[in-house]
């Protein structure tokens, strides 16, 4: 395998200056989850014969890459650059410079909802549409207004759940956060309530430059690779570290709200794993008493997790190939067979790293913050 890499520093418009060909050591992550990062280092000189200064924020760092011979590089995101140091490396007394970067997320933690107009804060609509909303309104229509021309927001789709939100005051990136944690804990309780996930993602911009996309996603990030044949495992040589466990320890199998009662079918587990829990309230409908047990069973119920770490790997005539960026990627739902348990997998955050020597490690995981 044979991969290669351009790492361009371009300035806020997204407009080459140059092509870092001299780096010391690059490292990025993309993430489901939130904020990508990156660091790339240098010898100061060589960035100065290059670039018309040390540093400016919001410069941005455009990640190209192609997994091996053959295949179109593509891009990997881009990175504001927001803090750079430089150090004197005392193996060989060089001067360094070091980038440190955040992903294009980082735009929408850069303004708040203040507005005194009710319609501005409170909002009635589906998830997903409610995300772009708010993001137009902050953005685009609003008084903090990004560039003209670099940003935009994706059309309505209407795939979340309709729900009502108050976020008066919340930064507008926490907002969007909550907005998923909601559909992510609605789908817990009816599973045909779709999750919603989000991004900012490259798109057109000045000439010469590139800009953004505030897009939402309904029920993956990525794509759903578990009919593919492809399956994770140790014995396949792309599966690292599986860790497997249930935890029954807090479960409730029995909700009871006023006169309602809700189950589900772990109640029949055991003979003696029927659990119940009861709230006593001002809501006296069946169909509301019935959606807060279910609620309760949801927030109560059994753990289930799958922990591993994807290898991006070439394959052999007895392993199967595994490439990042072909056969899985950020957000995928992958096959996953440990101990005996098949289960499919979503990859929430990817770990690169390459060297000057154009080494690189590769490592996905559903393990965020770890």
């Amino acid at each position: 395998m044979s991969a290669s890499y351009e790492f361009w520093l371009t300035d806020d418009a997204g407009k080459r200056i140059t092509l870092l060909k001299n780096f010391s050591f690059a490292s990025y992550s993309r993430s489901t989850r939130g904020l990508g990062v990156i660091q790339l280092g240098l010898p100061l000189k060589e960035h100065l014969d290059h670039a018309p200064t040390i540093f400016q924020p919001d410069w941005r760092i455009d990640v190209w890459r192609s997994p091996e011979i053959g295949y179109q590089k593509r891009r990997e995101g881009s990175f504001f650059l927001r803090k750079f140091q430089i150090y004197n490396r005392s193996e060989d007394d060089m001067n360094m410079i070091k980038f440190f970067g955040r992903s294009p997320l980082d735009i929408l933690r850069r303004w708040s909802v203040y507005s005194v107009v009710e319609a501005n804060y409170k909002k009635t609509d589906y998830i997903d549409d409610m995300m772009k909303s708010i993001v137009t309104q902050e953005f685009i229509t609003g008084a903090h207004t990004v560039p003209a021309g670099e940003f935009t927001v994706d059309g309505d789709l209407g795939l979340g759940p309709s729900i009502t939100h108050t976020f008066l005051g919340k930064n507008v990136q926490d907002i969007i956060t909550e907005l998923k944690a909601i559909s992510f804990n609605k789908n817990a309780v009816t599973p045909a309530s779709r999750r919603i996930f989000y991004d900012v993602v490259e798109g057109p911009g000045q000439t010469g430059g590139f800009g953004y996309i505030f897009r939402t996603y309904a029920d993956l990030r990525g794509s759903d690779r578990s009919g593919t044949g492809l399956v994770f495992s140790v014995e396949n040589g792309n599966l690292r570290s599986p860790e497997y466990f249930e935890d029954y320890l807090d479960q409730i199998t029995v909700a009871r709200v006023n006169t309602v009662v809700v189950s589900n079918s772990d109640a029949y587990l055991s003979r003696w794993n029927s659990i119940m829990n009861y709230r006593n309230g001002d809501i006296t409908d069946a169909a509301s008493s019935s959606s807060i047990g279910n609620q309760m069973l949801a927030d109560d119920k059994k753990e289930i997790s799958f922990g591993a770490y994807f290898l991006s790997t070439p394959g052999s005539p007895r392993q199967p190939r595994s490439l990042y960026g072909i056969d899985w990627d950020l957000g995928d739902l992958l096959p996953v067979q440990y101990a005996g348990i098949n289960k499919n997998v979503e990859v929430e955050i990817v770990w690169i790293s390459v060297n000057e020597s154009g080494e690189e490690n590769i490592v996905g995981s559903n393990r965020v913050g770890e």
